[in-house]
């Protein structure tokens, strides 16, 4: 039986369990064992989030098209971007989550892998090929990777999620360290290969991967995934689910007995040649076709704070990627069309996600920046997307007003506290351009241990928490500070059980923080905000 019919039949069980919800025959805990592994999970509102997922995070203008008009047939309220490389719809009515599966999967992007104790999207650093500073491109393998393990169903029925990342940088911007396995790519005598990390991850017992592999050659990167498979599969936790996760059978082993075990599993296992061999994306047609444009640069001060926070050089000449920044990384219909609009003036055709939950359009002609500044402010300029403003621009989760697990409505916290960092910056105009984006991408916020918002590997993150104090129940945040992962450290943030702040001190906490970083620049320590927070 092929692939997609199998998915189909597996997509009629859970159309099944979904009507048996909507008839009253079923409670949604019924629902959830079913619904989970494609991504489906009940929010507080009683409507639904279905997690689209696309290798790396990469959407085409066809597919964000497609969004929007799904979005507008079933009444979809907004789109969240995950910090793993999907598109939440949520306020999805139950009844049309069948639709909607259909429809996605009918046109490249499929439900399967998106949650529950399965194989998740697979994360790819969002510039991989494409950045000044790309090894090389590990878009191929993740895609690979992606096709031949939809097929192996032990893949999808752990006793846990088993999360996996690529990273295309040394900076390891697909944090390849703290996931369940991780490849980060790696040149050994002019050999393409990894460093492959394993047993890292975030939530309740964090963990920084450790090394399985000093260089792995490239044509043995799904060999190594799916003996991993294999040894999770046999030997993980199925009983206790919160000691389940990979880590804590790592953790529970010993590294050196668990890499013993693993490679008895590594040395026995096969995969087809045509899974071994990779070929690196060719973006010179997409390159050829960009427009172009006689505009000439304006010396205008907000279109060169822009271009300084949101433009990157590449490793292709004459061609720049430039980051759309996203208000808490959340969408409509409308603004994915406007969106599809100016990827079609630009002739890049398609889009990728990043971990802070913005957007790149990561070809664009030197040339062109200014006229694409001009069809943001137009066609997005509500939206603020090119806007150096701080205001809702805090990396959070969905946060508890959506999410049945959340403790705290991390969204509201973020905008308290980037409000505050907004109005300090008017003390300091001179630097808002140049820390803007470093200040963004190092402040994490989360609304419960489950570190979706990735606050336990930011210089300076928070967990929201529930403590008594005078003899109140108070919303409390958890602070960490430290965290970092790139081509200098791997550590998690520190944090005691006294490292905590009342919520809504927060914005005064980390205004005086950010403050406390600036005088140290104008005093002329060259550092990065990463590392004055490891300092402090």
């Amino acid at each position: 039986m092929n692939y997609d019919k199998i998915l189909k039949e597996q997509h009629l069980e859970l159309k099944n369990s979904v009507d048996k919800y909507v008839a009253g025959e079923i409670q949604y805990p019924g629902l959830k064992k079913v619904s989970a592994g494609f991504g489906i999970y009940a929010t507080r509102d009683g409507q639904f989030m279905t997690r689209v997922r696309q290798v790396g995070g990469e959407f085409t203008a066809t597919k964000l098209g497609l969004l929007a008009d799904i979005m507008d047939q079933n009444g979809v309220e907004f789109a969240h971007i995950s910090t793993r490389d999907s598109i939440q719809l949520h306020g999805v009515p139950a009844e049309r989550i069948y639709d909607i599966v259909r429809t996605c999967t009918g046109n490249g992007m499929p439900f399967k892998g998106g949650g529950g104790d399965t194989y998740r999207n697979p994360l790819v650093s969002p510039l991989s090929g494409i950045s000044s500073d790309t090894v090389f491109d590990v878009r191929p393998h993740a895609l690979k990777l992606d096709a031949y393990i939809k097929t192996y169903e032990k893949a999808f029925k752990f006793g846990r999620k088993f999360k996996i990342s690529f990273s295309g940088e040394s900076e390891d911007r697909g944090h390849a360290a703290v996931n369940d396995m991780g490849f980060l790519a790696k040149v050994n005598s002019g050999e393409k290969g990894f460093e492959v990390y394993t047993g890292g991850g975030l939530g309740r017992g964090p963990a920084m991967g450790r090394v399985l592999f000093d260089f792995l050659p490239e044509s043995d990167c799904i060999r190594a995934v799916i003996a991993m498979v294999d040894l999770f599969y046999e030997h993980g936790e199925r009983e206790n689910r919160s000691k389940a996760r990979l880590r804590f059978l790592v953790e529970k082993l010993g590294f050196e007995k668990f890499k013993k075990l693993y490679m008895d599993y590594f040395n026995k296992t096969r995969v087809p040649v045509e899974y071994t061999n990779f070929e690196e994306t060719n973006y010179s047609k997409i390159i050829a076709n960009l427009k172009t444009s006689s505009v000439k640069e304006t010396f205008d001060g907000e279109y060169l704070d822009w271009k300084k926070a949101a433009v990157s050089e590449t490793k292709h000449q004459g061609v720049c990627s430039g980051r759309l920044f996203i208000k808490e990384g959340n969408l409509e219909a409308g603004q994915f069309r406007s969106l599809v609009e100016i990827l079609e003036e630009t002739g890049c055709p398609f889009v990728r996600l990043t971990l802070e939950q913005d957007i790149y359009i990561p070809l664009i002609h030197k040339s062109f920046l200014p006229e694409l500044y001009r069809l943001l402010k137009i066609k997005l300029g509500g939206y603020g997307v090119a806007d150096v403003n701080f205001e809702d621009r805090a990396v959070t989760c969905i946060g508890a007003k959506v999410c049945g697990i959340g403790l705290l409505d991390s969204p509201a916290i973020g905008r308290d506290i980037f409000k505050s960092v907004e109005e300090l910056f008017e003390k300091y105009p001179g630097y808002k351009a140049d820390l803007f984006t470093e200040i963004i991408d190092c402040i994490k916020i989360s609304g419960c241990g489950s570190s979706c918002g990735g606050n336990q590997v930011a210089a300076l993150g928070f967990e929201g928490i529930k403590k008594m104090i005078d003899g109140k129940l108070t919303d409390c945040l958890q602070v960490y500070t430290g965290g970092r992962v790139d081509s200098e450290v791997k550590a998690l943030g520190k944090t005691a059980s006294d490292s905590f702040i009342i919520a809504s001190e927060a914005p005064k906490y980390v205004s005086e923080v950010v403050e406390s970083y600036i005088n140290k620049l104008k005093k002329g320590e060259d550092l990065s905000f990463k590392q004055y927070m490891q300092k402090i």
